[in-house]
């Protein structure tokens, strides 16, 4: 702990950046160290389909305990998570029926054919576009019912009411049971394979960090977005040169982030504006990076010149925040009482007023995703269910 603190206050943390409206100069600033995010070269940059089938055979599974007979997917994310196959989610439905026992199967608009045809998956059927003579999710359904599951019981994740209806339409004898925490539980533990693509992201996120933080040393009184516009090119040319797999879950580019300083590094989500950087400003370099699929974040605070003592408490308090977080991070613990531990801090240094969301956040697939810090996720027996399913495990990937 005492390491980790040392390191965000004097390395990356409340570093001092001087900079003037000319060419800005190094002050007692040290390198950012990236030993704890080596990236590995010889590995792919997304996982492969062996491991997509252990996933199918993983959810197959948690199918026969629910007495399922079969899942169906309509989530974009829950469709990459159990069968690796990326794709623009759009208005055109893509479906994934995951049964009791075999192969997974596709249901695609046509305009997918030619790269489904590359994937694992070979079992697929596709409609010409949306949206069509027949509601697309109506003629999944059907497709669904012809399969032999007519009167099964099948699990969807919860339906907005016109979708369940449309589901009833195109399969009226079956039982449509919600079951969409099956998969969502299954993501909140990561496997070493997800986690080796997240290191592999942090390596960029640091990198982004490292670019935005010399931009503004080298380049003065710059405005918030051409920090932005300065660190994503910098990180879409190294990934772009050392990727060896690119994916992605959406139309974003890979890289992003948030980039307040002054007044606005006070807003958890600034949009980036036109404001000139100035000496005393607080400074955040919030970025991500997309590795696989995967999601990360790097999260810096500086100050531009010597902070106030004002500032210093300010950062004290935040520092003693994620400490006690990062402490109390492990199996077994509920995510609340994480929560308020933490915040209690900021609350005990005198700043609840400036409270505004929770600690932290689950991180992978989505750059936010459960399980929550917020809040309870689960009741004492549903979480004693998963430590019987998942077993002791302090794989766990949080933010």
């Amino acid at each position: 702990m005492a390491n980790r603190r040392q390191f965000m206050r004097t390395v990356s943390g409340m570093a001092a950046l001087s900079v003037t409206t000319g060419v800005s100069k190094l002050g007692r600033m040290r390198w950012l160290r990236m030993a704890a995010a080596v990236p590995d070269t010889t590995a792919h940059d997304r996982l492969q389909p062996d491991w997509y089938r252990r996933k199918i055979g993983q959810v197959q599974q948690e199918i026969k305990e629910r007495k399922l007979n079969a899942i169906l997917l309509l989530d974009a994310t829950n469709i990459i998570y159990t069968t690796g196959y990326f794709h623009l989610s759009t208005e055109r439905p893509i479906a994934a029926l995951i049964p009791e026992s075999g192969d997974p199967v596709l249901f695609i608009p046509s305009l997918e054919v030619d790269q489904v045809q590359l994937w694992w998956v070979k079992d697929y059927e596709s409609y010409f576009d949306f949206p069509g003579p027949v509601n697309r999710v109506r003629w999944i359904f059907e497709r669904v019912a012809k399969r032999g599951l007519a009167r099964a019981r099948i699990g969807v994740e919860e339906p907005r009411p016109g979708g369940l209806h449309q589901m009833k339409l195109g399969a009226p004898k079956a039982e449509i049971v919600a079951a969409g925490d099956l998969i969502e539980q299954m993501r909140w533990v990561k496997d070493d394979d997800e986690l080796r693509i997240m290191r592999r992201a942090m390596y960029f996120a640091d990198f982004n960090v490292k670019a935005g933080r010399d931009f503004v040393q080298h380049n003065g009184n710059v405005t918030e977005d051409q920090i932005l516009k300065a660190s994503a090119d910098a990180l879409a040319d190294k990934m772009s040169k050392e990727l060896r797999d690119v994916v992605g879950v959406g139309i974003d580019a890979p890289f992003g982030g948030l980039v307040p300083f002054g007044k606005r590094s006070a807003i958890p989500h600034a949009m980036p504006s036109q404001d000139r950087l100035k000496s005393g400003d607080a400074l955040i370099l919030s970025f991500g990076a997309q590795v696989g699929g995967y999601n990360v974040e790097c999260e810096r605070s500086f100050c531009v010149g010597k902070p106030t003592d004002y500032a210093k408490r300010l950062f004290d308090a935040m520092l003693a925040a994620h400490d006690v977080a990062a402490e109390n991070m492990k199996e077994g613990a509920v995510a609340e009482d994480v929560d308020k531990k933490s915040l209690d801090q900021i609350r005990k240094a005198g700043f609840e007023k400036f409270l505004r969301h929770r600690a932290g956040h689950g991180i992978g697939l989505q750059g936010h995703e459960a399980p929550w810090n917020g809040h309870r996720d689960l009741n004492e027996s549903q979480r004693a269910r998963n430590r019987k399913k998942f077993g002791e495990r302090n794989d766990r990937k949080s933010h």
